[in-house]
């Protein structure tokens, strides 16, 4: 039987992460599996989070109307892809909302205490940086790609217009030799006599 865990990085749900503006205020949403399904919000300074096991999951699910948990985090990973996020903070504690449409999911959570604040804030800042470090390579070897490609292109080209180029013969500047007894006017047909008449005796 899968596990609790085992569905959430199946559903790629377990490493997300997604920047929110709203107005003037930008908050960094993101996800982590650890024991329980984590699921923070922080404007930088201030934390918010919380531990969802798969009851409460189930519950979430329920009060957005969605019928499978499958679907669940198909559109909790959607909304974090396409940015359909929102924060709204009231007081101590932040509502997160996943989604768009009829089936919204709405996520309440509260401030952390200093040692889970200090534990996320650390972990979000090392998985954007290897993040961030994984694109910078990725992107250089695409670049490298590209660079080999145009290379090679290059000089495929040149040979394809060498290959356009006049077409040496035998004796490219000897002209054909004319056919005796053919018209000028149309090479093709032969010439005709010039009539001269009745001739007497």
């Amino acid at each position: 039987m899968t596990t609790f865990a085992a569905q959430i990085t199946e559903a790629k749900c377990s490493d997300l992460h997604r920047a929110v503006k709203s107005g003037d205020d930008r908050h960094l949403c993101f996800t982590r599996l650890s024991g329980t399904w984590l699921v923070c919000v922080t404007d930088g300074v201030s934390l918010w989070r919380t531990e969802l096991d798969e009851e409460e999951v189930d519950a979430l699910r329920d009060l957005a109307g969605i019928n499978t948990l499958e679907a669940f985090f198909h559109k909790f990973r959607n909304g974090f892809h396409n940015g359909d996020l929102g924060v709204a903070i009231l007081g101590n504690k932040v509502t997160l909302t996943v989604g768009k449409g009829s089936t919204v999911i709405n996520l309440d959570m509260f401030e952390a205490k200093a040692a889970e604040k200090r534990t996320e804030m650390q972990n979000i800042l090392f998985k954007l940086a290897e993040s961030a470090t994984s694109l910078s390579s990725e992107l250089e070897k695409s670049h490298q790609l590209v660079e080999t490609l145009k290379t090679q292109r290059g000089g495929n080209q040149s040979s394809v217009l060498m290959d356009l180029g006049p077409k040496k013969g035998p004796n490219p500047g000897k002209a054909k030799p004319k056919k005796v007894g053919m018209s000028v006017i149309n090479p093709t047909s032969k010439k005709r006599k010039v009539a001269h008449g009745v001739v007497f005796d």
